[in-house]
């Protein structure tokens, strides 16, 4: 059919598809305008196989109509399982019209059927028309609702609520991009799931898709245990070689749990399962919590699992981890790790990054930070730990493991610290600025001493350092410890360095060369 025109005077119409073997209605020409004050409904009802089964079509030019026209795909009843498809092709587009996805509470047969689903495929858009899609209502992750984009197709100026998980193990709505496809303009929200081990709502992006310069508000979920909404990247086929999808110029907005929510964090994954994704030019922003759980925090993880060839970079990606709320609540966190055990050819890296960790504003609050664990490494990343106000804890940028510091710049103020102190070995890094700021180092046999390869500058009268020995670690009194390495050590004095007692001894600091080490002397 080419055009489906609503007079001035129409009633308001209903249009019901049930299952069938080719799409029983196919929009070919302008599409479907409305001219009446009533709204006109397309309701999919059907089961179907995926988007090249779909029940109403659009192709060529044609566009869905305007925000006075509502479609709603799904299974015949809540009972069922499975869902109707709508798809996009061509060029067409879903102008402005109102959309839901859903699906059923049954257990569809195995590989039969997907959820209620609107796709774009080709070079279609999604124009300006809103949609709110759901999570499944029993517990088969396979049929959530779903609204997916293929090829070139393009969110443009859309509007997405990917509604989080209403019961224990069920997956909350999705919207997912695929191929070459882009993000563009859209706005995106997910929300966290409300039963405990529900799943958030989701945007996913797969194989070379783009995040655009979409916003993205991932938001925390309101029951314990329950997920927060999330937005990932190469988290799902296809294997892609050499390159991923990327954040683009996104925002990001990861949402820690607020008054009332104490499930988890909203967060942003770099999981690199099925390809190496970026973080390329977004700006993400993790927020802290107001409950003590780590995960209830805002967050942002960069990961691998081993054994694999992808990896995951942040590109040049600007991130803001904010503190937490109050004393012992979580902060927001961005995150680089290595799981699992094999080869690997890369490793997760911050790329070319910028991280401002914040310090906490009310007493004793944690700071926000960035921590590197496994064999990820800071690349050539800008790390900056400011300092808490009114008694708050400073922000943070840690080390564990064996990761690397590669050519990182470290920036720390007041009380923001970096801290190395469970690091396997020393670890260097491409430049140190101090303003103020706080060292934390290890002594003993494995001293995690701080090499500084570039620049090192001092703009405060001292340099701070907190010193720790395990228990059997091997720390001896009267014993000399190399705690930083700088080719421009010669330009500084050791009573521009201190740091706290150890068994009640003071330290003493002295460069030796480009070394400068700490003794606690003890008469």
């Amino acid at each position: 059919m080419g055009n489906i025109e609503f007079t001035d005077n129409a009633s308001a119409f209903t249009f019901t598809f049930g299952p069938s073997a080719t799409p029983p209605l196919t929009i070919t020409g302008q599409g479907i305008s409305n001219r009446s004050r009533a709204q006109q409904s397309f309701i999919v009802a059907a089961t179907s196989s995926g988007y090249k089964d779909p029940q109403l079509k659009f192709i060529n030019s044609a566009s869905a109509g305007g925000d006075d026209m509502f479609y709603c795909a799904g299974p015949e009843t809540e009972q069922g399982y499975g869902g109707g498809v709508i798809c996009f092709c061509d060029n067409s587009t879903a102008g402005s019209a109102t959309f839901k996805v859903w699906t059923g509470a049954g257990t569809p047969p195995k590989h039969s059927t997907v959820g209620g689903e609107v796709s774009f495929c080709d070079s279609s858009s999604a124009s300006t028309a809103h949609f709110k899609i759901y999570g499944t209502l029993g517990t088969d992750g396979d049929t959530f609702g779903n609204v997916v984009f293929h090829d070139t197709a393009t969110a443009a100026n859309a509007t997405f609520i990917n509604v989080g998980g209403t019961v224990s193990g069920g997956d909350g709505g999705n919207t997912q991009f695929y191929g070459n496809s882009s993000a563009a303009y859209g706005i995106y929200n997910n929300y966290g799931g409300t039963y405990s081990k529900a799943n958030g709502g989701d945007v996913a992006f797969d194989a070379t898709a783009d995040g655009g310069h979409g916003h993205y508000y991932n938001h925390a979920a309101k029951a314990a245990g329950a997920y927060g909404g999330v937005t990932s990247f190469n988290n799902n086929p296809p294997h892609m070689t050499n390159q991923g999808a990327s954040a683009g110029h996104g925002t990001y907005f990861n949402y820690g749990a607020r008054e009332g929510e104490q499930g988890g964090g909203g967060h942003l994954e770099f999981s690199a399962k099925y390809g190496s994704p970026t973080g390329a030019n977004a700006t993400i922003a993790n927020y802290g919590s107001t409950i003590a759980s780590k995960s209830s925090a805002g967050h942002t993880v960069f990961s691998i699992n081993l054994p694999t060839d992808y990896y995951p970079t942040a590109g040049n990606a600007t991130i803001w981890n904010h503190p937490g709320v109050s004393e012992g609540t979580a902060a927001g966190f961005t995150e680089f790790s290595v799981y699992g055990t094999g080869a690997g050819s890369h490793v997760p890296t911050a790329g070319d990054g910028t991280f401002f960790n914040l310090g906490g504003y009310t007493p004793k609050a944690t700071g926000g930070y960035t921590v590197f664990s496994g064999t990820s490494s800071a690349g050539n990343a800008t790390l900056i730990a400011y300092g808490g106000t009114h008694g708050g804890y400073g922000g943070r940028i840690v080390f564990y493991g064996e990761s690397s510091g590669g050519t990182a710049k470290v920036e720390l103020f007041g009380n923001g610290a970096l801290d190395i102190g469970d690091h396997l070995k020393g670890l260097t890094i491409g430049a140190l600025e101090l303003t103020g700021g706080i060292i934390v180092t290890q002594l003993g046999t494995e001293t995690t001493g701080l090499t500084v390869s570039g620049e090192l500058t001092l703009k405060s009268s001292q340099a701070n350092f907190s010193f720790w020995k395990k228990d059997d670690g091997g720390f001896s009194l009267n014993t000399p410890y190399t705690i930083l390495t700088n080719a421009n050590l010669s330009m500084f004095t050791a009573e521009q360095f201190s740091g706290n007692s150890i068994e009640g001894v003071e330290p003493t600091f002295s460069i030796v060369g480009n070394d400068l080490q700490v003794s606690f002397l003890q008469a």
